[in-house]
């Protein structure tokens, strides 16, 4: 995984897509591309995501 690659993560129940802005041990920093208006309430655009929502399946190298 590197900065501003393009991920896909489940939050919630459902899928969601972002870029990395920073890695962390066993997490992520994502700014989310299409956040829901409870994300926008509590996380603005940016949230913390486990790297174990991360399914490989999901994920896309830019």
């Amino acid at each position: 995984m590197t900065i501003d690659s393009t991920i896909f993560f489940t939050w919630e129940g459902k899928k969601y897509q972002g870029i990395i802005e920073r890695e962390y041990e066993n997490s992520v920093l994502v700014q989310v591309t299409d956040p829901s208006a409870e994300m926008l309430d509590k996380f603005t655009n940016r949230m913390i995501v486990s790297k174990k929502n991360l399914s490989t399946s999901y994920r896309i190298k830019t």
